[in-house]
């Protein structure tokens, strides 16, 4: 016997998997744009042209609200760590503040890193198998786990 898909609110069998919702929103730009342009100053009259290429990728805004859970990222927190405490040592020198800066460094870090990878390995599979188990109703937008 098949799932119920439909909607717990609304009844409505107008359902998506959010995955899909995600992915269908997803495109590819690849463009190339030319352009000339005339003026007219103290010189007198000048002609210029230009060329421009774009590529990237376009999201929908139903596909940014679908996207999976994040990973917690390593270098950028550990980057404003380090920045944070290259600051604090400009105003915390001398022979016993040196160190200790160097030592809340060390260990913010190693605790950061630590707390990170525990997230990433257990409390991320969980979220992302259940967003990969939930649904979306294109009637009334209520999102729902099947």
């Amino acid at each position: 016997m098949p799932a119920d898909l439909s909607c717990p609110a609304c009844q409505s069998d107008a359902t998506q998997k959010l995955s899909l919702v995600f992915e269908n929103g997803m495109s590819d730009v690849n463009t190339t744009s030319r352009s000339v342009g005339v003026g007219i100053g103290r010189g007198g009259l000048a002609v210029g042209g230009g060329k421009t290429k774009t590529q990237g990728t376009s999201q929908t805004v139903a596909s940014q609200k679908a996207a999976p859970p994040a990973k917690k990222p390593y270098l950028k927190p550990l980057l404003y760590i380090f920045l944070a405490m290259v600051v604090a040592g400009l105003f915390l020198t001398g022979p016993v503040l040196g160190p200790v800066v160097s030592l809340v460094w060390l260990g913010a870090s190693i605790a950061y890193i630590i707390a990170a990878r525990k997230h990433n390995s257990e409390v991320w599979p969980q979220l992302y198998a259940q967003w990969d188990r939930s649904f979306v109703c294109n009637r009334c937008s209520h999102t729902f786990q099947a």
